[in-house]
Formats: C-alpha cells, structure tokens, sequence
C-alpha cells in the first residue's frame, strides 16, 4: 500500500510538473479532470478533513472581503504585482501592523499570495483579480453581502417550520436583513450594493454557458420589416445580451430595446448601439412594448417563484402578435439527486434570497403552459447541459 501510495503521489507531481497552462486546456479535459481530482481527494480525505472542511468554509469569502476593505489587494494592483514586506504593505494600507500580518498569514495559507520571504510578500494572480472595481472583487463584495442571509437559514427554518418558502417576500433574506421589502426594491436604495450587483450578474451572464444565440437560429428566427421591433430584452441588465447579439449579428434588421428596473437602466454608462435602446420597467405592471417579434428573458424568471413568475409571463403574453415567440434563456436543474454541486448550491440561493428555486426542464414547460404558452422547441448545446432555451407561441 505505501509503495502504491507513493507512486501515486510521484505521478500527480510529474503530471503538475507538466500541467499546460489553465488557457491552453479544453473545458471538457478541465472538468473530466478535475471530476477524477475530485474523486481522489474524496477517496483521501478521513472524516475529520472532511467536517473541517464544511466548518471553516464561509472564512474564505469573509477573509478575503476584510482584506479588501483593508486595501491589501489594491496596494499589490498598484504595485504592479510586486513583493512587498509587512512594513511596506502595512504603509499602503488601513488597520494596524498586527492584523495585517495575520491576514496576510490567512491569504498565503489559502494560495492567494505567498511569503517569499520572512515577512515579504507577493500576490498571486487571483490577488491581483480582487482590486476594487474588478469584476472578481465585486463577486466577493456581492456574495458577502448574501452570506448574511445564508447564515440565517436555520433560524428561518425553526421558525417557518421547515415549509419550502413561496412567497418573493418572505425568505430568509427578509429575516437577515429584518426588512419587508423585496430584495430588488432593498437593492436600489443601497447604490454601492446595486453597482456591483449589476457588475456581478453582467459578468456571470456573459459567462453563463453557450451563448443563446449560438443553439437558438435567430438568423431565421428575427427576420423583421425595419420599423418593427425584433427583440425585447426583458430585465436586460445594462444591455450584455442584446449587444453581443448584435455585434455576433450586425445584419439583423428591426429594432432591438433592453428593459429592466430604472436603478438598472441608469446605471448603464457606454451608448448601447445603433438600433438599440433602453426603456425602464417593472414586468409586473405590463409590457409597454407591442407586438414584438422577440420577448426574451435571460435568467430572470428563476430570480421568482411560480406566483410572480406567471404574472410577469402573463403581462408579456398580452402584449405579443399571432406570430410573436418568447424566449426563456435559463439553468436548468438536471432530474434526480445526483447533481452537480453547483447547481445545487444556486438552487439554495435562489431560495435563500428570493423564496425561488432553479427549475427543472419539466418545471420550466408546466409554468409556461401555466401562462398559457405553447412551448414549441428546447434548444440546448451538447457542449452544456446546464442551459437551455426554451421557445414558445401563444398556446
């Protein structure tokens, strides 16, 4: 056993030594690779690493965020990257020596910088990610935010009897926070929280799987006279989605409008483009926007349980032409209990924050046809089985 052991170890270190860079390796020898990785630590960890592990977890994220408001991340992007020692890092910084000296000693004990020497440090690429302004410093402040919610989900629990929520304004994030408002209307009166919100979900849509539009024909699809309107974009953001599908098709013709919230809207700072324009919403008190071609609604709905969920849907279905589709661009929760962790884990926070949940494919066609739609086509990529869009007409 000792000698399998230690020839098992020799090889993991050879194939380190040899590892091709994160850019140059295909996501799909990533993932086969880190599931083995996965597996092997699994088969290695005693039950003592493991409870340790799930104990100390949430010190990572928190960690981290008493570094940024410390500044120690933007001393090292201002730097350039270079080592600095605890005095030099201490004069750049707020807080005492003796706090920065142990959370630099938490960071290098997590691989986010390295002592190099007694004292004398130097960032790692993700430390230099997490500088204000970052879309990757900005994560850390937005999921911080929501760790205060996830720590009250027992109390909830106890007091709500373990009943799955349903109401978008009774989840444990009302309790957190002891508020009874929404967590969007809560959003838009804290403006800093609202920035990097809006930071965080352009970023994670920009990166959410295969684009919609590469799985979704929409060259046959959005073929419109030019004074109609093509495709609405329903709680677009600050307008990702329907610029990169303009950029990936400048020849589309018609008229493209992103809608969201007006602390949404206001919050975009570069022009969106020719033939694109912005409009301020709320999707429960009806669609502006008639007879469009397109509705979409990239990652919105699941922010909703059923209720408000098919008034929304109900509100764009009044608005639609004969010959109208929506499209539901959403994670889909694979069948079953064996699922990703992941995907489990969003399906906690969308219940968490908003009494929802991330939808099965099954789900996703009941609340349609709940609204009143006829789902015609599930397009989804072989390369992600995460996603789908999902296309319907009026029923």
């Amino acid at each position: 056993m000792t000698t399998l052991l230690s020839d098992l170890t020799s090889t993991l270190n050879s194939a380190l030594a040899n590892l091709p860079a994160p850019e140059n390796i295909k996501d799909e020898e990533r993932v086969q690779l880190l599931g083995a990785i996965g597996q092997l630590q699994s088969a290695l960890e005693t039950p003592v690493q493991i409870i340790q592990k799930h104990c100390f977890a949430h010190y990572g994220i928190a960690g981290i965020r008493v570094a940024q408001g410390m500044g120690i991340f933007d001393a090292f992007v201002t730097s350039n990257g270079a080592e600095m020692t605890l005095a030099e890092l201490s004069s750049k910084t707020k807080g005492d020596v003796e706090l920065l000296k142990r959370i630099m000693r938490f960071l290098c004990s997590h691989n986010i910088c390295k002592e190099t020497n007694t004292e004398t440090y130097q960032p790692s690429q993700i430390a230099m990610l997490y500088g204000t302004g970052s879309v990757p410093g900005d994560m850390i402040k937005h999921f911080h935010t929501n760790m205060q919610i996830t720590s009250k989900l027992f109390d909830y629990f106890e007091e709500k009897g373990y009943k799955n929520p349903s109401d978008a304004y009774d989840a444990p994030f009302q309790l957190a926070y002891q508020t009874n408002e929404h967590y969007f209307e809560w959003l838009s009166k804290r403006p800093a929280t609202q920035s990097v919100f809006n930071s965080v979900m352009t970023e994670s849509k920009r990166h959410y799987g295969v684009e919609w539009f590469e799985i979704f024909p929409v060259l046959d699809k959005l073929q419109v006279p030019p004074e109609r309107v093509a495709f609405v974009d329903v709680g677009g953001g600050v307008g990702h989605d329907v610029i990169a599908l303009k950029t990936r098709f400048p020849q589309l013709p018609g008229k493209y409008i992103v809608q969201d919230l007006p602390q949404v809207i206001d919050d975009i700072k570069e022009p969106l483009g020719e033939g694109i324009s912005a409009v301020k919403i709320d999707m429960f008190e009806g669609q502006p926007i008639q007879g469009a071609k397109a509705y979409h609604l990239r990652t919105v709905l699941h922010d909703w349980p059923d209720k408000p969920a098919l008034e929304a849907l109900r509100h764009i279905r009044k608005a639609m032409a004969s010959d109208s589709i929506l499209l539901i661009n959403e994670h889909v929760m694979p069948e079953g209990a064996n699922v990703p962790a992941l995907s489990a884990t969003l399906d906690i926070h969308m219940m968490e924050v908003f009494s929802s949940l991330e939808r099965t494919e099954k789900q996703w066609v009941d609340l349609l046809e709940k609204a009143e739609f006829k789902v015609t086509q599930v397009w989804r990529s072989d390369a992600d089985f995460r996603t789908a869009v999902f296309e319907a007409t009026l029923a």
